[in-house]
């Protein structure tokens, strides 16, 4: 398995912004040096609201906190969108 590389927030909205804008996962991956996968991912997360959760480097009783702020905001999504129909 290979090694994993800690990418900052910035990074990852940055490359989640160009990808909306019309590049390929296939140029975004080959700029970044990102798996086109990962790019998916990050962009799944950034239309959720979730990108800035990730949990790796964190320690144990930081990821209980953002579990915590994970479904807090997920129920808060619900409210809101039951507000706006």
């Amino acid at each position: 398995m290979g090694k994993h590389t800690l990418r900052s927030y910035e990074l990852k909205k940055e490359i989640v912004v160009k990808k909306l804008d019309g590049h390929t996962y296939s140029a975004l991956s080959k700029e970044y040096n990102v798996l086109p996968s990962t790019i998916a991912n990050w962009k799944r997360k950034y239309l959720e609201g979730t990108l800035h959760l990730d949990r790796r480097g964190r320690k144990p009783h930081v990821i209980e906190d953002v579990e915590i702020l994970k479904k807090s905001y997920a129920l808060l999504m619900k409210i809101r969108k039951t507000q706006l129909k």
